[in-house]
């Protein structure tokens, strides 16, 4: 019996100890530079950036639950317009506001996601006219507090975002590039 409470005991004491370690070692911040070229004009894609409305275009969210409810509050294309989902197929729940805008070359977006789980990523796009067309450079940034940074560590978190923003540039390329077309073909 004694053998039985020191073996658990030991156990138990690895697996906190572990888990310490983790914690201390594991990323604190999630941070992911993705980029994709878009061959339209930088007030195309800006546009695209800017208004809320356009966002369930090029969403990778979207894609995944096209289902999902969404509206947009505030002046759209505006500091501080707001984008608010709620999820259907996939329960998700959260918002994001412009919080910065310079000229057309840059936006950036503080999200607020409050289901599945709480967290506070940000969205800076920087846009660089180069040959004929746009850069697009997304920057993520997200803090993970402990345990979530252990979870994240162990589940891939990093990757996954990765792939998930990746999705949403090549859906944002399309949309602005089928958006360019169209103002060309209108005219």
């Amino acid at each position: 019996m004694t053998k039985t409470f020191i073996i658990t005991g030991a156990v138990l004491g690895a697996v906190l100890v572990a888990g310490v370690i983790l914690s201390l070692v594991a990323p604190k911040r999630i941070v992911v530079r993705n980029s994709t070229f878009v061959m339209a004009s930088k007030q195309a894609v800006f546009d695209q950036l800017r208004f809320m409305k356009n966002f369930p275009g090029w969403s990778p969210f979207r894609v995944q639950d096209p289902e999902q409810k969404f509206s947009i509050s505030g002046t759209d294309g505006q500091v501080g317009a707001t984008f608010s989902w709620e999820g259907v197929k996939e329960k998700s729940k959260g918002s994001q506001k412009i919080v910065f805008i310079k000229g057309n070359d840059q936006v950036k977006l503080h999200c607020n996601i409050t289901e599945p789980f709480q967290s506070d990523p940000t969205f800076n796009y920087l846009l660089t006219e180069k040959n004929g067309g746009v850069e697009v450079v997304q920057d993520f940034d997200l803090t993970l507090p402990a345990p979530a940074n252990i979870l994240g560590l162990l589940f891939g978190l990093k990757n996954k975002i990765s792939a998930t923003n990746k999705q949403g540039l090549s859906l944002l390329k399309q949309a602005a590039e089928k958006n360019q077309t169209a103002l060309f073909t209108n005219k």
